[in-house]
């Protein structure tokens, strides 16, 4: 008999964003300053507010769908203390950020039981991400959004996405309490 040891995975999939949500990431002088809220080294975190709800309508089908596939809520919801989810999912909070050349984002992990990333606009290919990268590097990740991972014999592993324009208006789903970084 051959068995698989359990693990969680991600999504990606391609979205439609809200308009009231990208409305609100236009207005951006009218959004509330987060920034001093995150490790990141990133000018420009900002709390979304008024289109919460419409982004929350977005993300929630993607999260039930997550959670069919890994059967995620089953194992996690024991381990924060419940015996089983008894409540609808919902969003309480969201932010946007908007990386600029040379900002990054070290490891973290999201509150919560689930997490996602939209991209929006990505302005740069992977071949001119090379070009102008200074180094050598025999694996250029500058631009990647980095997942970390215990394998099965408890050795850190990465998950490397090289972003490009590809991944605009696509969305990532993973676990909230997965570290992440991006840069």
């Amino acid at each position: 008999m051959i068995q698989e040891f359990k693990n969680f995975g991600y999504f990606i999939n391609e979205v439609t964003t809200p308009q009231s949500v990208l409305d609100e990431i236009k207005n951006r002088e009218s959004m509330i300053d987060v920034g001093e809220n995150v490790d990141g080294h990133v000018d420009g975190t900002f709390r979304l507010s008024t289109s919460l709800k419409d982004l929350e309508a977005l993300v929630v089908p993607y999260f039930l769908d997550y959670d069919k596939r890994f059967n995620f809520f089953k194992h996690i919801i024991p381990s924060i203390g419940y015996a089983e989810l008894k409540a609808d999912l919902v969003m309480n909070d969201a932010w946007v950020s908007f990386q600029n050349k040379y900002e990054f984002n070290p490891s973290h992990t999201h509150p919560g039981l689930l997490s996602f990333v939209i991209w929006l606009d990505i302005p740069y290919d992977r071949p001119s991400e090379i070009e102008h990268s200074p180094g050598k590097s025999r694996s250029n990740k500058s631009g990647s959004f980095t997942l970390y991972y215990t394998n099965t014999l408890g050795s850190v592993e990465t998950l490397d996405i090289l972003l490009d324009p590809t991944f605009n208006n696509k969305m990532i789903t993973f676990p909230a309490g997965l570290k992440h970084s991006v840069q």
